[in-house]
């Protein structure tokens, strides 16, 4: 959320520039610092430059500015092409082949805990995972009915949605130790925490959450925070907060949204509307039920282990990523950490998200259930005086499966308004199984089906008075 970049970073970067006596100190520390032991400062300003230059140096391409995680993205996908699609299939295949061996050869597989991190599974879970493997297998060979593998259904995700998927996770956990395991969300997170902690009841450490999310996607987002609650940084109710309100969609996807619904003329209105309205759900959602009702409890134990750090804030920023660096792993356990990291996203998310999102789509192509169920929007859009009230409450209720979807069935509408009230509501809801959903059951976040179905319901109703009242400008 660009909201949250801007509350994590202003602050650091005033504070730093800052002529005062506070400021002083700080600068003499850090050279003191350099002098007397610089391994970990040098740590901690050579992975965190890479960390962001990553996120957020811009670089001219094409007549456009493209952070360089999207340069490696586009890359890998023009230039392997059709072989991606084939590597998710073959993925969803040792998926299923390693879970079922790790079911059938007893206790000393059982008892590998990276081979128990990978493969362990629910029963339901299970189902879900041969399901969609088949599913892709089907789609791959084109295989069985042409409305499981059409290219507007299974094709769609196969071959565009999880390539892309698989692409942003994997470069998303390369990027991920430079952002945690050196001291930058120490360092970030000791000047957002005042605002952080009175607007959205979080650690100022979870800006860069928001900010790997804005700029690198939301599966790369889930991934830093699934890493933070897992070494006790968060609390369970601080991780799904964050998971759920913070985790956006690019910017780039987000400009292609806007570009599908011919609505590039109204861009700058859109993302301020997208601001406020995201801003407003991450204000009022974390003290409401279902987030308020989480346990404030963390995974392990590292806050009670750690001495408090004292000193401005300059100091505690500083001391904060230095304590961090001096525990940095060394490059051995960062590479392995990453492919660990890799493998357990891609072997649990890939299948299940072929399998759900896959089934949203053919529901709502073949079946009235998406109208039915968007029955209450359609009412809430004539009080709105909203044109294409049926078109639009089903595109809103479609997301839910996958963010894209709403883009696409409101695309043609004549109606401006419509179309830029659709875009904001795809955007800003969130929550979408097809990708979000997944990541964050498979995760290990402390929520369930239901609780994405309830805050997707409560992000609706709080977005959609904002995006009519935004589009009031546009009539």
């Amino acid at each position: 959320m660009i909201v949250a970049a801007y509350l994590g970073l202003l602050p650091c970067a005033t504070a730093i520039a800052s002529n005062s006596r506070a400021g002083c100190a700080f600068v003499r520390e850090i050279r003191n610092k350099f002098i007397n032991n610089r391994r970990p400062a040098l740590y901690f300003i050579f992975a965190s430059i890479l960390g962001i230059a990553a996120l957020l140096a811009p670089i001219p391409q094409d007549g456009s500015l493209i952070v360089p995680l999207g340069i490696a993205s586009n890359f890998i996908k023009d230039f392997v092409g059709n072989y991606l699609s084939a590597f998710v299939v073959y993925l969803c295949i040792i998926s299923c082949g390693g879970a079922l061996l790790y079911q059938k050869k007893g206790k000393h597989i059982q008892n590998d805990n990276t081979f128990s991190r990978i493969f362990h599974t629910s029963p339901i879970w299970s189902i879900i995972r041969w399901a969609g493997t088949i599913m892709a297998i089907m789609v791959w060979l084109e295989m069985g009915p042409e409305w499981l593998w059409h290219g507007d259904m299974g094709g769609l995700v196969l071959n565009d949605l999880l390539v892309s998927v698989m692409v942003a996770i994997g470069l998303g956990c390369i990027i991920l130790p430079f952002l945690t395991d050196f001291g930058l969300m120490e360092f970030l997170g000791s000047y957002a925490e005042k605002w952080f902690r009175r607007l959205f009841t979080v650690p100022g450490r979870s800006a860069v959450d928001a900010i790997a999310s804005w700029l690198g996607g939301s599966s790369v987002g889930l991934v830093v925070t699934a890493n933070q609650m897992r070494s006790g940084f968060y609390t369970q109710r601080e991780a799904a907060v964050i998971a759920t309100n913070f985790s956006i969609v690019s910017i780039t996807f987000a400009f292609v949204v806007v570009d599908t619904m011919n609505l590039m003329a109204h861009f700058y209105l859109f993302y301020a509307t997208l601001i406020v309205s995201g801003v407003a759900c991450a204000i009022i959602l974390p003290r409401i039920p279902p987030l308020s009702n989480k346990a404030d409890t963390c995974l392990a134990k590292y806050q009670a282990l750690e001495p408090e750090i004292t000193g401005t804030t300059h100091q505690k920023a500083w001391r904060s990523a230095m304590r961090r660096a001096e525990k940095a792993p060394k490059l051995s356990k960062v590479v392995e950490g990453i492919g660990l990291n890799i493998l357990e996203i891609w072997l649990g998310v890939l299948p299940a998200a072929m399998f759900i999102a896959t089934s949203g789509l053919l529901l709502a192509e073949y079946t009235p259930i998406s109208q039915w169920l968007a029955m209450p929007l359609v009412w809430v859009l004539d009080m709105f005086s909203v044109a294409d009230a049926a078109v639009a409450g089903q595109a809103m209720v479609i997301g839910f499966a996958d963010m894209f979807l709403p883009a696409l069935i409101g695309a043609e509408l004549s109606s401006e308004a419509t179309r830029f009230i659709i875009a904001i509501l795809a955007v800003g809801q969130l929550i979408f199984m097809s990708e979000t959903g997944v990541v964050i059951l498979k995760l290990g976040f402390p929520l369930k089906v239901m609780d994405l179905v309830i805050l997707f319901i409560l992000r609706t109703l709080i977005i959609l008075p904002v995006a009519v009242a935004s589009a009031a400008f546009l009539l």
